[in-house]
């Protein structure tokens, strides 16, 4: 949490452009989080850090994989690169690579059209930010899944998902 709390403070400095105009800026007005655990406790020390409440949306869950047994580290990256790799294959758990996207982007465009020219904080996870991320930005969405740092903003623009800034804690 305090590495959480660190990383909001340094978003709070963030010059977010309004969306619709990239020349006028403003900060964040909501935190909409997954409901998982760790995203809930992520969002309400967001929340403490920039004076904001969090709430839950529907469909920001990380990518539905509670039927997989816990895996050593170098088979879970293995499986992990094959999921990045076959989208429209069921390679483990309970959706696709793409069943996932859809659903996680469905969710942040949910969230959106409930907060109309407001500019959002979505906490989530790393294999569906990755997902959502990686075509509009044109990176392999395994490569980006593995930069991924924990706690980490990724900041975009909203019209097109364009990774804008990138902000994370020195290790």
């Amino acid at each position: 949490m305090e590495r959480t709390a660190a990383l909001a403070m340094a978003l709070a400095k963030v010059r977010l452009a309004v969306p619709g105009d990239e020349g006028a800026l403003g900060s964040i007005d909501a935190i909409v989080s997954s409901v998982e655990a760790k995203a809930l406790g992520t969002a309400k020390t967001l929340g403490l850090v920039l004076g904001l409440q969090s709430v839950t949306g529907t469909d920001l869950e990380e990518h539905r994989r509670a039927n997989v047994p816990h895996m050593a580290d170098a088979e879970f990256k293995r499986t992990m690169r094959r999921f990045f790799a076959r989208p429209d294959v069921l390679v483990f758990g309970n959706e696709t690579a793409d069943e996932a996207k859809r659903r996680f982007l469905a969710g942040v465009g949910a969230a959106v059209s409930a907060r109309p020219g407001k500019r959002l904080a979505v906490v989530s996870h790393g294999t569906v930010i990755a997902l959502a991320l990686a075509k509009a930005n044109d990176v392999d969405p395994f490569t980006l899944w593995e930069s991924l740092r924990l706690p980490e903003a990724i900041v975009v623009r909203q019209s097109d998902w364009r990774i804008i800034e990138r902000l994370a804690l020195e290790e």
